[in-house]
């Protein structure tokens, strides 16, 4: 029987919780604190590959909060669609991640800033190919802090996602 606690109105009983049910909790406790936890990431798309039929579709870098760059990230055509593969090594008949997230909050968030950016640089270079130029329109996030417009690149440089 549960034990009761006073109230101002006299006692009520205490809430009966479950193990799964403390899990459950502690496991959104978590991930809570893991999502205010996770450093800025910005990705940016290196190289684009022209050739449609090849497996890996672009190259990019990732500034994780400023303080660490990682290279040789590759967007990859793959039979289920495209995803992000982290840089790695072989060793043995295995393929070991050099850089990697620990909890899936920052591989999420990873995997969307490089895909972002990918987006945005094939949107870009179909703009260029239909004639328009990129730089035609200029949108809050083309603003510093002081509210002044960088202008946009229209000579197809690396493409910049912050998230």
């Amino acid at each position: 029987m549960p034990t009761k606690t006073p109230t101002k109105q006299g006692f009520k009983p205490l809430q009966t919780v479950t193990g799964a049910e403390l899990q459950e909790r502690e496991q959104q406790r978590r991930q809570e604190a893991a999502k205010q936890r996770l450093p800025s990431m910005k990705a940016i798309i290196n190289w684009l590959n022209p050739n449609e039929n090849e497996s890996v579709r672009a190259t990019a870098s990732l500034t994780v909060g400023g303080a660490f760059a990682v290279h040789g990230i590759k967007v990859i055509n793959g039979s289920k669609g495209e995803f992000v593969s982290m840089p790695s090594y072989k060793s043995g008949a295995d393929y070991k991640d050099i850089f990697h997230a620990v909890t899936a909050e920052a591989r999420e968030q990873m995997n969307g800033a490089v895909m972002k950016a990918y987006e945005q640089k094939l949107a870009e270079t179909q703009d260029q190919a239909l004639g328009e130029s990129p730089g035609d329109v200029t949108d809050e996030s083309d603003q510093d802090e002081s509210g002044q417009g960088e202008p946009a690149d229209t000579k197809g440089g690396p493409v910049m996602q912050q998230m």
